[in-house]
């Protein structure tokens, strides 16, 4: 295996194999050399993309040319994309992944809203955390294999935290993490302590997602019944599993451990956008038009609103008929 592994590994990811199509992945080289693009050519890190589209290489290559379109699109979250440039919004834990896979071997991520600080960070600084992490996760045998289960802890969403997540970081979010522009694959999404604040989020969010995401989400009031999906014995006490509390340390050690791999990452999108436009390719998004009505008009509602989430929420479902009881 080619590349940099990174440092100080929480996981047990060395102590079982995770096999490959090794042609596949040579092929899937030659491609992207073919197209003249400079990316980042580790192999596990190709991997991601070839797993993510069950080893398909043209739609691999459109993944790949997605994940690096959209950070050339959005510098406001992507540059010093670093831990060494966030470590204040890393040392308050708001986005955490617990060392121990669940009962079907995928990891855990854990978003605690409690634990944000707005005075501190605002909703892009939140958001570039996430990107942190998942950027390093990316590069794990596990999570390519056996994707990621996401857990968002609801409890002390307040109107501070909803001022900072207006429809239109909602939807850079979605863009960069959340869509076809990125290899990361989610096994199941919950939603616990859910409050009408966040409810009113989940109402300009959701709508944003595609439907393979959309159906790996669980909406819970608390968190009783989260073990219906997990096995507390792969849950720390924090999420009513029998586990001890984890410590956020260990998780965060590693995270800054690795801060030459993920600035290498950066330099890499650096070298794409130079790479693409000698070969005079359209770096820019595909616009859908339906989706940018969406967002205009809660962008609008959200101006009139953010001062009663209440009021937000209700009118985003009178206007787009959204039912987040479904979920």
């Amino acid at each position: 295996m080619s590349g940099m592994k990174i440092k100080d590994l929480i996981f047990e990811e060395e102590k079982e194999e995770f096999p490959w199509d090794e042609n596949a992945l040579k092929s899937f080289k030659n491609l992207i050399r073919e197209q003249r693009i400079t990316c980042l050519m580790d192999d596990v890190f190709l991997l991601g993309f070839l797993r993510a589209t069950e080893f398909d290489l043209p739609s691999s290559l459109q993944l790949l040319k997605n994940y690096y379109n959209t950070r050339v699109n959005y510098p406001q979250y992507i540059k010093n994309l670093l831990p060494s440039k966030m470590e204040d919004v890393v040392n308050m834990n708001i986005f955490q992944y617990l060392p121990k896979p669940d009962q079907d071997g995928s990891y855990i991520c854990f978003f605690r809203c409690a634990n944000w600080d707005t005075s501190v960070a605002n909703g892009i600084d939140v958001i570039r955390v996430i990107l942190l992490i998942w950027d390093l996760q990316l590069n794990l045998h596990r999570t390519q294999e056996n994707k990621i289960i996401c857990i968002v802890d609801a409890e002390g969403f307040s109107l501070s935290h909803f001022y900072n997540f207006s429809p239109r970081v909602m939807s850079a979010f979605a863009t960069l993490a959340l869509t076809d522009s990125y290899p990361l694959r989610f096994r199941e999404i919950h939603y616990v302590n859910m409050n009408v604040i966040f409810e009113a989020i989940l109402t300009v969010f959701i709508p944003l997602l595609p439907d393979k995401i959309k159906k790996t989400i669980h909406l819970h009031s608390d968190i009783t019944t989260l073990t219906d999906f997990i096995s507390p014995d792969c849950l720390p006490s924090q999420l009513g599993g029998n586990l001890p509390p984890f410590d956020p340390n260990e998780a965060n050690k590693m995270l800054k451990a690795n801060e030459e791999f993920l600035r290498r990452n950066e330099e890499y999108v650096k070298l794409y956008e130079k790479s693409i436009k000698n070969c005079n390719e359209d770096t820019s998004l595909c616009k859908d038009v339906n989706r940018k009505e969406f967002i205009e008009k809660a962008e609008e509602i959200f101006e009139r609103h953010s001062n009663n989430p209440e009021d937000f929420l209700a009118c985003m479902k009178e206007n787009f008929e959204f039912d987040i009881d479904k979920f």
